[in-house]
């Protein structure tokens, strides 16, 4: 079980349909998600906020969460609410090089420190690729 299950073990109620978007999107959501229902959109590419949320309006749907997932989908270990307080709480707490990583570890250790200080850290969850989307049918 990785970082992605059990996020989405805990935010959703077990049997909620999960979709991998690809590059255009699942196009056949909005007849496959019944009204009221929730659906998590997972998405492993970079810069996929705007193709989620692209995907969630074409589907008639509302975003209830966005989550993105650290370092990647990929090799998930984190899953940290996309908002400024969230982001900045967790770059601060456990932001670091990681394990077995080290061809430049000097260059990321001095791009996690310099981040920890700047206003675009919460667009950090826009660069990473992985992203969980939260989603219902109103």
């Amino acid at each position: 079980m990785n970082a992605v299950d059990v996020a989405v073990a805990l935010l959703v109620p077990p049997g909620t349909a999960v979709v991998l978007v690809g590059g255009e999107g699942d196009t056949d959501l909005r007849q496959r998600i019944g009204l009221g229902e929730q659906v998590v959109l997972v998405d492993g590419g970079r810069l996929s906020p705007r193709r989620l949320r692209r995907v969630v309006r074409a589907a008639g749907m509302v975003v209830d969460r966005e989550l993105s997932v650290l370092p990647s989908l990929a090799e998930p270990a984190f899953v940290v609410e996309d908002a400024g307080p969230s982001m900045r709480w967790f770059w601060n707490a456990f932001a670091t090089v990681p394990p077995g990583r080290a061809g430049g570890s000097l260059l990321i250790t001095l791009a996690t420190r310099a981040a920890r200080h700047r206003p675009f850290l919460p667009g950090v969850g826009h660069l990473v690729a992985g992203r969980l989307v939260i989603a219902h049918r109103p």
